[in-house]
């Protein structure tokens, strides 16, 4: 299990699994200052191995003594770390024998190496060892598990390699890992409560308290559905995201007007089935005299988006993109929308941990529209289409042939009375109705009888 997916990764002082913890070499002390080649090394090893089993015989006790070498301030640091790099493909087994021997086959400088090395590749097999931990959710099962590892791994420890360390050395790695994973727990909790006090927060300030479930937008504009408030099609991750707002919100003193205006071009973008149930206004509107109209952004807006597409920010924004780009659209957005364009470009930033292109301060308090000039721009085409005049003109049930149509010849049956009778919806029977239908004096139907005349 990689730790860096688990929750408490960030401070349990867990090597990542796949990282490097060589040296670099150092060249210039790599075969002037040790001069260890492998074949005279190993008769080295074989000199210190044997002044360890004389010592071993006479009962000698076998003890890291480098202490004081290690706090030496004439010790060459960059020569112990050449020496490190030689020691590098070293077995601990060898290690020990370099930095425990009681001989003097080895310089205090080499020891230190060997030790230091030494803990380099036990601190890996205690990251491995966390790893595994860490893969209870539970952290006390967590922590358990870890004692019950680094116990059977300190007892597999050589005579020699429980010389290389204290006797606290299970109890100190155990203890480190408990604390690394109760600040970790801590800072969870903290978290966590932190969270839901926002969303609450949200749900107060958006639902008066009472948070509905999540509607539909898919049948958004029904008739059981076209009276709810948009506010009720927000998703799940819509309401989380609105909370994470009133956090920044409420650190940054942001007025909470502004979450609310851009929850409400939210909530409707869902009620419309993520905006597939609007039609673009600029796909086709006419005033009365047949001029073109079209809906553009104010120039202040413009700029905004114009800002915002250039940008990179979005690519990376919590903030749907469908919703983002359905408002930045001005034949569905520039009608539709009652929040600010320059707070909706500074929340994409934020989501998107960017830098922002204004700062917070520029909403501390809500600026509502004084007029719809400032909201969006109608302009007309110059070109008027006109409508075609009708052969036949109705009004209130009564018709009449137009000069065009007398034109083109049309007429009416029955001169202009028998166009449309009236009916009696309160007729009490079937054949009155038809009664209605029908010239009364020639006993055939009367309706639409001009549309077959030439």
């Amino acid at each position: 299990m990689d730790i860096s997916s688990t929750k408490w990764s960030s401070s349990s002082g867990v090597t990542a699994k796949n990282s490097q913890q060589t040296q670099s070499p150092i060249s210039q002390f790599k075969s002037n200052t040790t001069n260890v080649s492998f074949s005279s090394l190993a008769l080295k090893l074989k000199d210190a191995q044997r002044s360890i089993d004389n010592a071993q015989v006479k009962q000698l006790p076998l003890v890291w003594n480098g202490q004081k070498a290690l706090k030496s301030e004439q010790l060459n640091k960059q020569e112990v770390a050449a020496a490190r790099w030689e020691f590098e493909q070293l077995s601990k087994a060898q290690l020990e024998t370099i930095a425990l021997d009681p001989g003097g086959t080895f310089s205090d400088v080499e020891k230190v190496a060997a030790y230091e090395q030494w803990h380099v590749l036990d601190q890996m097999a205690l990251s491995s060892m966390q790893r595994e931990s860490l893969e209870h959710e539970n952290p006390l099962d967590a922590i358990t598990g870890f004692e019950k590892v680094v116990n059977s791994h300190t007892q597999s420890f050589s005579v020699l390699g429980k010389a290389m360390v204290s006797e606290q050395y299970a109890s100190d790695a155990q203890a480190k890992f408990e604390a690394a994973i109760n600040a970790q727990d801590k800072a969870l909790h903290k978290t966590t409560s932190q969270s839901e006090h926002y969303y609450t927060m949200m749900v107060k300030d958006i639902f008066a308290g009472n948070e509905p479930n999540v509607l539909s937008g898919i049948e958004g504009m029904s008739l059981s559905n076209i009276s709810k408030s948009p506010f009720e099609f927000l998703t799940q991750e819509d309401r989380l995201l609105l909370a994470d707002m009133y956090e920044y919100a409420d650190q940054n003193d942001v007025d909470f007007k502004y979450i609310q205006r851009l929850a409400s071009d939210l909530g409707d973008y869902r009620k419309h089935n993520d905006g597939k149930l609007v039609s673009n206004f600029n796909n086709g509107h006419f005033d009365e005299h047949g001029h073109q109209l079209s809906v553009g952004f104010t120039e202040k807006d413009q700029a905004t988006i114009d800002s915002l597409r250039s940008g990179s920010a979005l690519a990376s924004s919590r903030l749907d993109q469908g919703f983002v780009s359905f408002l930045m659209d001005p034949g569905l957005g520039a009608l539709s929308h009652v929040g600010s364009y320059q707070f909706l470009q500074h929340m994409v930033e934020v989501t998107a941990g960017s830098q922002t292109s204004v700062s917070a301060g520029n909403f501390e308090v809500f600026k509502d529209f004084s007029s719809t000039g400032e909201r969006y721009v109608m302009s007309a085409s110059e070109e008027a289409i006109t409508k075609p005049e009708p052969d036949v003109v109705c009004k209130n049930g009564h018709c009449e042939v137009t000069e065009k149509g007398r034109l083109n010849g049309v007429t009416l049956a029955q001169d202009e009375k028998a166009m449309s009778p009236a009916i009696d919806l309160k007729s009490e029977s079937i054949e009155s109705l038809i009664q209605q239908l029908k010239n009364t004096e020639k006993q055939e139907s009367i309706w639409y009888q001009w549309l077959a005349d030439d």
